[in-house]
């Protein structure tokens, strides 16, 4: 007897680290849905660049393999057992490390799938994947009404970042070195300066605490100094708060004064957890956070209610095929801070850039 479809594995593309700087494209078996998961013909993929970039560079150092990817949207194919609230048919994003991978077809835990607004395209739905993290960033910074909020790093995460705080009423300023990621940013209407003239400036105490947000990657010693003494200036507690991959040394002393430092990692509590994302477990998370469930869901209505702006991100999209193309130009530090992968068949290659 022949296993029905939803029973059976499905052959599908995805991209891998595979000791070399660039990905490569394989074939692959996706599972049918296991006790707690979708499995999902996705539309698009949202490459995390820091992420992806990481793994990459790690993957030619010591020749290690991971798949990449963990932000897809697609189209609902099967459902596992107990896998309430989904049906084949369901519009929906998928997160997940190793699971909602750069793919055609992937499976992931139902905790970690949120369905898609009827009117929500699915190549905007696909951004709030990694705006769960910026939510889950902004929860860890416990920011209070009046308090004024500088964002450093205008890369994909920045930007959510920055949108995620500006929707809660906070005063937000979207920091970078350079002009034209800052120039593609202020197209969100966002407040937008460069960095280092910024936290330098001499400015009156402010009214209320302040908050800094550093989103960057590699060393940041001077930045984070500089933030500090920003944040400083105001009558509210300072605090940072890193969210990006970074490096930095802090001399403490009484100069730095009463200062918060925290780190948000990843996107709520329960992500990286198999058994939570499947309904085997639960997760109870700290007080003004929450679970990666909500925090997805969270990210979905922030899109619908336009506090966040994929389409005003304008991010250039790929066929799976030109992955090595979109990885290089990201390597090279473009205005756009991401991309996203198409897996929709007969998209034309023009299709494929944004204005």
């Amino acid at each position: 007897m022949t296993a029905p479809p939803a029973a059976r594995a499905l052959r599908t593309r995805r991209l891998v680290a595979k000791g070399a700087p660039l990905p490569v494209l394989e074939e692959t078996d996706c599972p049918a849905p296991g006790c707690g998961e979708l499995r999902v013909r996705a539309a698009y993929s949202l490459v995390s660049p820091g992420t992806e970039l990481h793994y990459l560079d790690r993957s030619a150092r010591t020749g290690e393999r991971f798949p990449l990817g963990y932000c897809s949207a697609g189209v609902v194919e099967a459902v596992g057992p107990d896998a309430p609230g989904f049906a084949p048919g369901d519009r929906v994003i998928a997160m997940g490390w190793g699971e909602a991978v750069h793919a055609g077809v992937i499976t992931a835990g139902y905790r970690l799938c949120r369905k898609v607004p009827d009117g929500l395209g699915l190549a905007d739905a696909v951004v709030a994947n990694l705006a769960a993290t910026a939510v889950h960033a902004v929860d860890r910074a416990g920011l209070a009404p009046g308090d004024e909020v500088a964002v450093v790093g205008a890369g994909i995460v920045g930007q959510l970042v920055a949108q995620t705080a500006a929707a809660r009423g906070n005063r937000v300023t979207l920091l970078d070195v350079r002009q034209d990621r800052l120039k593609e940013a202020a197209a969100l209407g966002l407040d937008v300066a460069e960095a280092a003239p910024f936290l330098a400036a001499t400015r009156t105490w402010a009214e209320g605490g302040r908050c800094v947000l550093l989103c960057g990657t590699g060393d940041a010693d001077e930045t984070v100094a500089a933030a500090a003494r920003w944040a400083g200036r105001a009558f509210g507690r300072p605090r940072l708060v890193g969210v990006g991959r970074f490096s930095a040394r802090v001399e403490f002393s009484v100069e730095l004064g009463n200062l918060d430092i925290r780190y948000a990692a990843r996107c709520g509590a329960g992500y990286r957890d198999a058994a939570y994302a499947r309904g085997h477990a639960e997760v109870t998370a700290p007080d003004g956070e929450g679970t990666v469930t909500e925090n997805l869901q969270r990210a979905l209505d922030l899109i619908v209610s336009g506090g966040i702006r994929p389409a005003a991100m304008r991010l250039p999209r790929f066929p799976l095929d030109r992955a090595g193309e979109a990885y290089a130009e990201l390597r090279a530090r473009p205005a756009h801070p991401a991309v996203l992968f198409s897996h929709r068949t007969g998209d034309r290659p023009e299709e494929h850039r944004a204005p």
